[in-house]
């Protein structure tokens, strides 16, 4: 693969970062309107901040996506050692496909997090 592999994945981690913050915003400004009636639903409450740990967490691996793949096209050009841009590429993809878990496990808890709230 040549140096510019790594850097043409970066728009599409930048797009599901993108995704991943106005999540992240929206949990935040909804956790925000919920606590007006904290004692009726701090059960739902006590489960959107684990969402919004969740988001946190998948947000900071895909920034170290970002920069693993950066890195890996970096060291292509600079060293030409295929064995370390490997290594850096495989470590990205790992990191994109944990971060991806992440916002899956999200998607699916929110589900039943808005069945609960529903249901108070």
């Amino acid at each position: 693969m040549e140096w510019y592999g790594p850097l043409t994945i970066l728009p599409a981690v930048a797009l599901i970062i993108m995704s991943t913050t106005n999540f992240i915003i929206a949990l935040n400004e909804e956790i925000f309107l919920l606590q007006n009636e904290k004692e009726k639903l701090k059960v739902i409450i006590e489960l959107k901040v684990k969402q919004l740990r969740r988001l946190g967490i998948a947000n900071g691996i895909l920034y170290g996506s970002a920069l693993l793949f950066l890195v890996a096209g970096i060291s292509k050009v600079l060293t030409k050692i295929d064995y370390l841009f490997n290594y850096i590429l495989l470590l990205g993809v790992v990191f994109v496909a944990i971060a991806l878990t992440y916002l899956f496990i999200h998607a699916i808890k929110s589900v039943s997090i808005r069945e609960k709230h529903l249901r108070l």
